[in-house]
């Protein structure tokens, strides 16, 4: 459930309740490309010939459940009337009453035949016997995955695919004229479409800001666009502007250090001399970025509480885009396209600054940031020639490939729980390695 930068276009929460009561056609608008799940489209049905209205049904109703929209239980009514209902069906509405803090109909839901004994519906009934007695939800799921013996939900077909960040997200637009001032902005860069209809207020917010994670998050969906798109041409020069007034001559961070460095040139225009000469001035800061992704997490979780569904996942959205780590690939994009134009010597300079970019990258806590650091340190190192430090780097990109397996085993983020997901944001926001070392039996879950 990772990602950052140019959203996919997204459906009004009304018309997203519409086709999954097969009110609406799928084609409409946006089309299927909007409703992708990662690693598949869809679930596989129980007998292996899959019921396209059926999985499109189920597929929207999951969506509902992992929103925490009140519209999921009419949505799950509409696939529960079969005298022998769907186990996919049965597992969402079994979670959605665990949400409803109905304990008992969870093991009902669960006693059907064709989901009883499963290892999903066994974690579900020891979830529901723990989490009235556990401080939150986290910890509640945590020890019943432990005490059933990590059980590995990787191949589950009962479990939806994971979702793409950006599809559980509020109808922006519709909650737009009931925000404050404060709130429009952030709401912009969740949705960038409500940029055009605002054109001029939203450049005067954009000049008058004093928020960088901000305006860096706003930055990053910005890049995900193509160069075309009106948005793009006619806000991102702002943005970096601004971007440009609040760093000053003397930028406190890397991150901001790096916008006008890489800005108006193609990645795949090489690094001169020159270029790498004010390269090693910039790797001489301390930090990649100020403020924490928690303090600004924090921030916009208590902005969009009260306004929007999962206050927490939307500021987790964008708290992730304002850790810029697109930055550090454009670097090595530059890089790349640098090597055949450079002595061996000028490799080897260019080498350790890239080594020094990644180290900045990696003093993050975020599991994003410390991949764009290793896979930068990873490159620096084979242009130095350094293999001790090029293996380290290596070591510790395969170790938090073991952290993230850990966290698929469990499945965490493939569970329609809409407060499960919601809980989990602060701690990873906090810290996300120890949030994926606790599940790959390393550390205490935070």
């Amino acid at each position: 459930m990772e990602g950052s930068g140019g959203w996919k276009q997204r459906w009004p929460r009304r018309r997203v309740l519409r086709w999954a009561l097969g009110l609406a056609p799928i084609a409409a608008g946006g089309g299927w490309a909007a409703f992708e799940w990662l690693g598949g489209h869809g679930w596989r049905a129980e007998q292996g010939n899959e019921d396209p209205w059926a999985s499109k049904q189920l597929q929207g109703a999951a969506l509902l459940c992992f929103a925490g929209d009140p519209n999921a239980a009419f949505a799950l009514s509409v696939l529960l009337q079969s005298p022998r209902p769907d186990g996919q069906a049965l597992l969402l509405r079994a979670c959605l009453s665990m949400e409803e803090g109905d304990w008992g109909r969870v093991g009902w839901y669960l006693s059907y035949p064709n989901i009883r004994d499963t290892p999903e519906a066994r974690l579900l009934l020891e979830l529901a016997e723990r989490r009235p007695r556990a401080p939150d939800w986290r910890h509640a799921f945590f020890d019943a995955w432990t005490a059933l013996g990590r059980p590995d939900f990787r191949k589950s077909t009962l479990l939806p695919k994971p979702l793409e960040l950006n599809l559980v997200l509020a109808d922006i637009k519709a909650v737009w004229e009931a925000a404050s001032e404060a709130q429009r902005l952030p709401l912009a860069v969740l949705d960038l479409s409500v940029v055009e209809p605002h054109r001029e207020w939203v450049l005067e917010q954009v000049r008058a800001s004093q928020s960088v994670p901000l305006l860096m998050a706003l930055r990053e969906q910005l890049y995900g666009l193509e160069p075309q798109v009106p948005v793009h041409q006619f806000l991102l020069p702002v943005v970096e502007a601004r971007l440009g007034e609040l760093s000053g001559p003397s930028p406190r961070t890397l991150q901001l250090a790096l916008v006008p460095f890489l800005a108006d040139l193609p990645l795949t225009v090489p690094f001169e001399r020159r270029d790498l000469e004010v390269l090693e001035t910039l790797v001489k800061l301390p930090e990649w970025k100020q403020p924490s992704s928690e303090q600004f997490f924090l921030e916009l979780r208590a902005l969009f509480d009260g306004l929007l569904i999962a206050p927490a996942h939307h500021a987790w959205l964008v708290a992730s885009s304002a850790q810029a780590t697109s930055q550090g690939g454009w670097v090595v994009q530059r890089a790349r396209a640098s090597k055949a134009h450079l002595s061996e010597d000028d490799q080897r300079w260019m080498g350790r600054l890239l080594w020094e970019v990644g180290a900045r990258l990696r003093e993050q806590r975020s599991r994003m940031e410390l991949e764009r650091g290793l896979l930068t340190q990873i490159f620096g190192s084979e242009l130095t020639g350094h293999s001790p430090t090029r293996m380290d780097s290596i070591g510790m990109w395969v170790e938090l490939g073991r952290w993230e397996e850990a966290l698929k085993q469990a499945a965490y983020y493939r569970w329609p729980l809409a407060s499960l997901q919601e809980e989990s944001c602060e701690p990873r926001a906090r810290d996300e390695h120890v949030w994926l070392q606790a599940f790959a039996g390393k550390l205490t879950l935070p």
